[in-house]
């Protein structure tokens, strides 16, 4: 296990989906639309990288993702191989023993790294309650890592990685709201220490979530709801984003 066969794993743990072995095999990864710049310049050379093939990513207007499949059947056993199941994975994937067993630390770094890049986030608070002063209470600056998934091995496996690491995190679990829900796990890591810890040490490939850090390292914080563009505008000088408020 490589580190970047990790973080190919982690990519798949999140937004990937395994066809087979009675129907057409299909390795198939795609994210939001929003991601079309992180998959362009990382994911596709990526994978490129890993199994030695020629990758060409698309926007799928039936599911409105960006993405791309690979049919290469060498590919699909060895992710196989790893622990990914064919078909639905959302309940019970979790993370291949080879990473969580391996010794070298930047293996760790690299699947923590794809997964979240794919399905975690990285989002700043306000603090309007207590004694904080204005710009705490008006403006987003509180640094937040967080992920929720309904696999609770995945959810487990992820706890012992930061643990490992080093990362301090805490967790809740969540009901679901009805029937077609499923039951939800989430990890969250608070606080600059952690940011600037996930930052020297794991990092963000994900330009959209990466856009959200260098927005609040240049500003102090990082005003919600905006999409990538506005974000990049920002870091343009092309928009104050006091303007937001």
């Amino acid at each position: 296990m490589t580190p970047e066969l990790a973080e190919v794993c982690g990519i798949h743990a999140g937004d990937g989906y395994l066809r087979g072995p009675d129907k057409r095999r299909e390795l198939d990864i795609s994210g939001s639309i929003e991601e079309q710049e992180y998959y362009n310049n990382h994911v596709v050379p990526l994978f490129e990288k890993a199994f030695d093939l020629k990758i060409n990513a698309k926007f799928f207007p039936g599911r409105n993702t960006y993405g791309f499949v690979i049919r290469n059947k060498e590919a699909i056993t060895k992710m196989h191989d790893f622990g990914f199941p064919y078909g639905a994975k959302s309940t019970i994937v979790s993370a291949p023993k080879k990473v969580l067993n391996s010794k070298n630390k930047e293996v760790k770094c690299m699947f923590l790294r794809g997964l979240f890049d794919t399905d975690g986030c990285l989002h700043f608070l306000k603090r309007n309650y207590g004694k904080y002063g204005i710009f705490k209470s008006t403006r987003e600056y509180y640094p937040r890592i967080a992920i929720r998934i309904v696999s609770k091995k995945l959810f487990q496996d992820i706890c012992t990685l930061l643990t490992n690491l080093g990362f301090n995190y805490y967790s809740n679990n969540y009901q679901p709201k009805s029937p077609n829900f499923n039951y939800c796990y989430g990890i969250y890591l608070s606080g600059t220490g952690n940011l600037e810890k996930w930052i020297q040490n794991i990092g963000f490939k994900n330009s959209c979530k990466l856009s959200r850090y260098s927005v609040w390292k240049e500003h102090g914080f990082c005003p919600a709801n905006l999409s990538f563009e506005q974000r990049k505008q920002i870091l343009n000088k092309q928009i104050d984003p006091n303007s937001f408020y």
